[in-house]
Parts: C-alpha cells; sequence; structure tokens
C-alpha cells in the first residue's frame, strides 16, 4: 500500500472515531435529559423532610365546576369510580393533581391530606407549600402566582371512626390564608403546631382541608406599575407547586 493511500485510510478511520464519539455524547446526554424529566415529573408532592415517621393519604376534591368544597369532609364523602362532589384517593400525588395545567379566574380547588403517625406517640405537626413555578409571564410583577389565594379551610380528627368538628382555631394551631407573592417562590406555611392527637389520645388521624383559589379581583400591572383593568395579563400562564412539605416534631 503506497504512502498516500494509507494516510487516507487513517484519516477516514480518525473521522468515523470521531464521528462515533460524537454520536455517543448525543445520545448519552439525550438518554440524560429524558432521565432527569422524567423523574422530575414523578416526584413525590407530599415530601417528609424531618421528625417522626408519618404515613399520609391524599384527597383532590372532584368537581367539574372548580367551585370548590363547601363541606370539607371524608366521612361518607370519598369517590367511588365516577362519581363527582367528592374525594378522591389519590395514591402517588404529583404536583399535577393541585393545579393541573391552565385554570381560569375564579376557580377553586380543595383537597385533603389525612395523617398518621407510626413513630412515637404524640407530637406536633406543620405542613408548607413550597416549589411555586409561574411560566408565561412577561415581567415578575405579573407572575400568574400572585393571583392565587391559599387557605386551609378545616382541621379534623378521626377516633373511632368518627371524624371531628372544626378544630382548626383551637390552641396551639396556626393556620394560614393568604396570596403568594410575585417575589417568592420558596416556603409558605400552610398550618403549623398541629397536635398528632386529641382529646387524651396520642396516636388521632388528623385530616387538613386546604382551598387554592384563583382570585379574580388580582389584576395585572405594566412595566411603570400602572394596573391593569382585569386579569387578562394571566392568560396562557401557567402555575405550578411542586412541594407539600410535612414534618411531626415532638
Amino acid at each position: 500500500m503506497s504512502n498516500k493511500k494509507y494516510q487516507s485510510l487513517n484519516r477516514l478511520i480518525m473521522i468515523s472515531v470521531v464521528y462515533f464519539i460524537l454520536s455517543l455524547a448525543i445520545l448519552t446526554s439525550v438518554i440524560y435529559a429524558w432521565f432527569t424529566l422524567t423523574n422530575i415529573s414523578k416526584a413525590d408532592l407530599v415530601a417528609q423532610i424531618a421528625g417522626v415517621e408519618a404515613e399520609y393519604q391524599f384527597y383532590v376534591y372532584k368537581d367539574e365546576t372548580h367551585t370548590g368544597s363547601l363541606n370539607p369532609t371524608l366521612t361518607d364523602n370519598v369517590c367511588s369510580i365516577g362519581q363527582d362532589l367528592c374525594y378522591e384517593y389519590i395514591p402517588n400525588p404529583t404536583y399535577s393533581h393541585l393545579i393541573d395545567g391552565y385554570v381560569a379566574p375564579g376557580e377553586r380547588f380543595s383537597f385533603a391530606i389525612r395523617i398518621v403517625s407510626v413513630g412515637a406517640a404524640g407530637g406536633m405537626l406543620k405542613l408548607d407549600l413550597s416549589g411555586l413555578v409561574s411560566a408565561g409571564f412577561d415581567i415578575p410583577q405579573n407572575k400568574i402566582q400572585r393571583a392565587f389565594f391559599y387557605e386551609v379551610t378545616k382541621l379534623t380528627y378521626i377516633n373511632n371512626n368518627v371524624e371531628s368538628s372544626d378544630y382548626k382555631d383551637h390552641d396551639p394551631v396556626v393556620y394560614y390564608a393568604q396570596h403568594f407573592q410575585y417575589d417568592h417562590d420558596g416556603i409558605y406555611p400552610l398550618i403549623a403546631n398541629v397536635p398528632m392527637g386529641v382529646e387524651n389520645t396520642s396516636n388521632s388521624i388528623l385530616i387538613v382541608f386546604f382551598d387554592i383559589y384563583f382570585d379574580p379581583e388580582i389584576y395585572g400591572q405594566t412595566i411603570d406599575g400602572v394596573s391593569h383593568e382585569n386579569s387578562n395579563i394571566f392568560m396562557n400562564q401557567l402555575f405550578i407547586i411542586n412541594f407539600i412539605f410535612m414534618n411531626i416534631y415532638s
């Protein structure tokens, strides 16, 4: 083989090796990106960050008109297949079970978290919302999250299969009802200082009911800070709450 042909062959081999390495790198990055996004989309909504171990069940109020639950209770109010106006048990909730896609001003979404401690007896419960994401806004002041209001609507206990009356206004419970802020995507307290047991019991089942509401009275603003006269600026925006942090502490 002549020297020129030998050099040409080496060059072809080198080019082939380079293309193979590039192809492998691209394939690896695509697989990694898909894997990362898949993991994010399947991340658990409720995350226990510390404290006593507990088990929970998450419920979404099924309501085609999105007016929310007027009578928050799980007693005789858990959905069977195909039912409406009842609480549906969600075995593995993700962020999409809080707000699924685009919503309209005035819509209200109701939820319930049923919690029982499986660790040491007693303790106090704290729940926080976190990981806010607004997408599609023009300026930060027009993030759709600022148009959403959240509130604890009821706190009950189950003892001997009987659900109690509302307990949220009893000391030392602290609960929250407020709008999200455009400049804060971190932790928003939902409820705190909730005893895991009441009435001489230390292992009651407790249920926290809460709503998320798209307030139609919140308007956007111009870049100069002049308020709009409607909420049209929030059209086609997307709002996500990624996590509910659960902490049971002694």
